[in-house]
């Protein structure tokens, strides 16, 4: 080979390797630094990594986030300002757990009387076989001391938070008499295990009209096929209308909301479309029909939910700041179907949708959980946008009659309010002023509500949507 070829396809070999060892540097030098197991930058790299593929607000992430702080940190110095329910756990780590009232069986509010400075708890839910019943709680008691400190306004959240970051405390509870109060006895709450609660249902007969009326608290997986009894009964007594008590119903899975709403609507079938989900632009837009958002879970099967079905034209809702999450999925996606009659006061205002988030490689490399927004939430004509909740349409507050009632109970202003509207029968009266009567605890302004709080700390269950 003459010296000059040889020396110019020398050089040609010597650039070609040069290239190769510069791209292979840079490579190098641009791959993911490879953290310790179980450190705060491999635990936040991989949080970090599937919010930029699920996480709603995704294309607003930081671009350098400090991914030595603690998880907790982390994932709240990267959350999207306008997230307000996005949260993440550490499985059998309560700290980390939304904190709320349930461990002990019972939920409450704190209000002050219109009529002087007294200041009560009030007690709005007791759980089924909790530590609360079991000490003779029940809805509708006052409370006037927590662990002994008389409740007045100044302290209403610090003993809230008593409660909240206890496993013990006494409540003091008592009663009105003449304008007068007094303690009647005190009762030590424990944290309890507390099983799914079954629901309450009756039919209420009023003007030759058979009226259903059903009342549960959460939509826990496997709901929907639990009422099939319940359905049933609705349908064998020939029912013309509805009462689905939601006044504190926090939510859960967008299945067994559409698994109830296929029993309760009329012209139902499999394909018709139930909920709209807009993601990011990897998640895109997908309509899901009320027979694959009620079976996704896979504890109901679609025919048979339609065994039970009632074929309503109308639905009476009770609603309160409380109602949230899959709750106000039901209000929103059953308008499409049927008339949608709520009743009470503005729901809480969650039109967003998560699915858990968790490490599914073996070995499991990362233990932390992430309930990110995914999803925001619309109905089968893509109405949505209820952020700052669902305005009822006959306004009632159920704090504006006491006692409290029993659920279902007819005198109950709401359920009394709902009977009225179906029967074809005037409301006036019932949302109207009252006239203040000096010697009795009439409520004023709440200063805490636990059963709230909850509503606030819940989340819209969903399923990753296959693309």
């Amino acid at each position: 080979m003459a010296p000059s070829l040889y020396s110019s396809c020398f050089k040609k070999l010597c650039f070609i390797l040069l290239c190769s060892y510069l791209l292979l540097s840079c490579k190098k030098n641009n791959s993911k630094p490879d953290y310790p197991a179980g450190s705060n930058e491999n635990i936040n790299t991989w949080m970090l990594d599937s919010l930029k593929r699920y996480y709603y607000w995704n294309e607003q992430l930081p671009v350098n986030p400090g991914i030595e702080q603690s998880p907790l940190n982390f994932f709240s110095s990267v959350r999207n300002a306008a997230d307000r329910f996005s949260y993440i756990t550490l499985p059998n780590d309560a700290a980390t757990a939304p904190a709320g009232n349930r461990n002990f069986g019972f939920d409450y509010t704190i209000i002050s009387d219109q009529n002087s400075d007294k200041v009560v708890g009030l007690i709005k839910v007791v759980l089924k076989d909790s530590p609360a019943s079991r000490a003779g709680l029940k809805r509708g008691d006052y409370i006037s001391k927590i662990n002994a400190k008389t409740i007045t306004a100044a302290n209403a959240q610090a003993l809230q938070q008593e409660i909240l970051s206890s496993d013990r405390f006494m409540l003091t509870l008592a009663e009105q008499s003449n304008g007068i109060w007094a303690g009647t006895r005190t009762l030590e709450l424990a944290k309890g295990i507390i099983l799914d609660q079954r629901e309450i249902s009756k039919v209420i007969e009023s003007d030759g009209k058979k009226i259903g009326y059903l009342y549960f608290i959460d939509f826990t997986p496997g709901l929907a096929s639990s009422l099939s009894t319940v359905f049933g009964n609705f349908k064998s007594q020939g029912i013309s209308d509805l009462i689905l008590d939601l006044r504190y119903n926090a939510g859960g899975q967008v299945a067994e909301a559409a698994a109830i709403c296929a029993m309760i609507a009329q012209n139902v079938s499999f394909d018709k479309p139930f909920i709209i989900y807009k993601g990011n632009k990897n998640g895109g837009t997908k309509t899901e029909s009320i027979g694959s958002a009620a079976t996704f879970d896979r504890t109901a099967n679609f025919n048979t939910l339609l065994q039970y079905n009632l074929g309503l034209s109308r639905v009476y809702i009770l609603t309160t700041t409380a109602t949230a999450s899959a709750s106000e999925v039901m209000i929103n996606n059953l308008k499409p179907f049927i008339q949608v009659v709520q009743i009470g006061e503005k729901t809480r205002g969650k039109d967003e949708a998560s699915f858990k988030i968790f490490d599914a490689r073996t070995p499991k490399l990362v233990n932390w959980e992430m309930h990110p927004i995914v999803y925001k939430l619309f109905n089968a004509n893509g109405n949505g946008g209820y952020s700052v909740g669902i305005n009822p349409d006959v306004t009632i507050n159920e704090l504006n009659t006491l006692p409290l009632l029993a659920f279902g109970d007819t005198a109950d202003p709401m359920v009394k309010a709902a009977v009225a509207r179906a029967t074809g029968k005037s409301i006036t009266a019932l949302v109207s002023p009252k006239i203040s009567v000096k010697s009795r605890f009439e409520a004023g302004v709440v200063l805490i509500d636990s059963r709230a709080n909850a509503a606030r700390n819940s989340m819209v269950i969903t399923h990753r949507q296959v693309r």
